[in-house]
């Protein structure tokens, strides 16, 4: 992966909110409400997460887990590695 793309969504993921998160779930039809999308961006907000990263990949799961519920967090873990390959 791209070192200059790694550290972008990095910073991205730093600094998002939760209006940005729902938005992009909704531009995506990624079923969340507003409540989840607020929870999890508090909860990667300023953690640098490197998702690119089995460490990151494994923290990010386990807030998605418990956040969103762990089969939608599966579904997107799965279109992320479908994303990361075409980088």
């Amino acid at each position: 992966m791209n070192p200059i793309i790694e550290q972008l969504v990095i910073q991205k993921m730093n600094q998002i909110t939760p209006a940005e998160l729902y938005q992009y779930a909704r531009q995506y039809s990624i079923p969340v409400t507003k409540q989840q999308a607020e929870n999890v961006a508090m909860r990667v907000q300023n953690k640098n997460i490197n998702v690119f990263q089995p460490a990151g990949q494994k923290q990010l799961r386990l807030i998605l887990d418990e956040e969103i519920g762990p089969e939608l967090a599966e579904s997107l873990q799965k279109q992320f590695e479908q994303l990361a390959k075409g980088f």
